[in-house]
């Protein structure tokens, strides 16, 4: 048995390191060991007031605070019984629109993308590709300032409120920077056009693609879950009788599985699953890859991002417009904030974060303590997903090099985007 032991990936959010096995070589064995404390977040939520969670559970992810927050956020009205307006959900989904673009950017050509072109270092990728990389930055600082209109601030919302916003975004600075949209767009459409060009390896997996699904559009915001392995859909209070947590006694994450089935969730999933409800210029990005749906490719879920960046772009846009026809309807401002009073109830909200499905679930008292709370983070979902993956490609990697096989399982582990801080919450 040939042991291969990697003591830190790097280029991922979290720290993490890579166990794996060869059986006579050809028989793969690989487990992800998560290299971070737990972290304690549901714990911490615990008897504290219910309008404290939105704005604790947004420092889970320092680059995916805008869907933890607007996660709990809807659990919560789910448990209060509040029935938010058109004016909320639009903003909202402006929001999480921003969240995406800036996640996507980051890891697609700053993380993942690097290892497509071979290269390991950041500051010869850099050298090497300079207008690119200015052309991502620049896509994402866009979104960036689109959650910062909307949101309150770049990092960790604080307008998005249990009950809607606190205060209309600036529409001033928010239409001036809707102006700017096509232009951000045409450098993701560049870049889309320098991913394809680059060779990614060659890879077959089947697996079990979950993600949420709505008959209005392409889901990220609203949506029942989807399992592609038995064309079933639930909704988010069914979720825990279909995915079962699995806690051991030497991880610090919880690992799930749908009926004994290991689970992939994100952008490939997203793409495999709701391709008819993407963008025509998303569509048409995904043709250009030439792969067959579903693609049980897992390398492709970077390009899936990018795919859904366009998408996502288009789609701000969308919400832009329709904001501002309900913009113009008499009372608009008291349609942001919907008043409330707390009693007992429980919630459940389901949402899709960049890396794939989020959980939250929250039960309160009458006096609007938290006095259950249950977070599934995308990462603890797909952990295992990953390992199945990485068995079925250590023995197609056996008369490589060290060197080179190490970084082809490097680059398999940062193509799915994993979220060691948000695992460890």
């Amino acid at each position: 048995m040939k042991t291969i032991k990697i003591n830190h990936i790097g280029k991922t959010e979290g720290h993490m390191s890579f166990v794996g096995a060869l059986v006579d070589g050809d028989f793969g064995q690989a487990r992800i060991e998560t290299e971070e404390g737990a972290r304690l977040i549901e714990g911490i939520l615990l008897n504290r007031k219910y309008f404290e969670a939105p704005v604790i559970t947004s420092r889970i992810c320092g680059i995916c605070p805008i869907v933890h927050n607007l996660t709990c956020i809807k659990a919560m009205e789910d448990a209060l019984n509040i029935k938010v307006t058109p004016e909320i959900v639009v903003l909202r989904k402006m929001l999480i629109n921003a969240q995406f673009i800036h996640s996507h950017a980051l890891h697609a050509f700053f993380l993942a993308f690097p290892d497509l072109v071979g290269i390991s270092n950041n500051f010869d990728f850099l050298a090497k590709y300079p207008k690119e990389c200015n052309w991502a930055l620049e896509m994402r600082d866009w979104a960036v300032n689109l959650a910062r209109i909307v949101g309150g601030r770049t990092v960790h919302p604080i307008n998005s409120v249990i009950g809607g916003f606190n205060v209309e975004p600036d529409f001033e600075e928010l239409e001036a920077l809707m102006d700017k949209l096509p232009e951000a767009l045409a450098k993701a459409e560049k870049l889309f056009a320098f991913l394809v060009k680059q060779k990614n390896p060659q890879f077959i997996n089947p697996n079990n693609f979950v993600s949420l699904r709505n008959k209005s559009e392409y889901a990220i915001y609203d949506g029942k879950v989807f399992f592609d392995d038995g064309n079933q859909l639930i909704t988010p209070e069914q979720v825990l009788a279909d995915l079962q947590e699995i806690l051991t006694p030497y991880e610090k994450v919880k690992r799930v599985q749908h009926r004994g089935r290991v689970v992939f969730v994100g952008a490939l999933a997203r793409v495999n699953n709701n391709f008819e409800q993407l963008s025509v210029r998303a569509q048409k990005a995904w043709t250009k890859l030439k792969q067959e749906r579903p693609c049980y490719n897992s390398f492709y879920n970077t390009h899936a991002q990018v795919v859904e960046i366009l998408h996502n772009f288009e789609e701000s846009a969308r919400y832009f417009e329709e904001y501002k026809r309900l913009r113009k309807k008499p009372g608009f401002a008291k349609k942001l904030k919907i008043a409330f009073k707390p009693n007992p109830g429980r919630g459940f909200a389901v949402m899709e974060a960049p890396r794939g499905l989020l959980y939250h679930e929250y039960e309160l008292d009458k006096e609007g303590n938290i006095i259950h709370c249950n977070i599934i983070s995308p990462t603890t979902i797909f952990l295992n997903s990953l390992e199945k993956d990485l068995e079925v490609y250590l023995p197609t990697l056996k008369k490589l090099s060290e060197q080179k096989r190490n970084r082809l399982i490097k680059t398999l582990i940062r193509a799915y985007d994993p979220c060691i801080s948000c695992a460890t919450h």
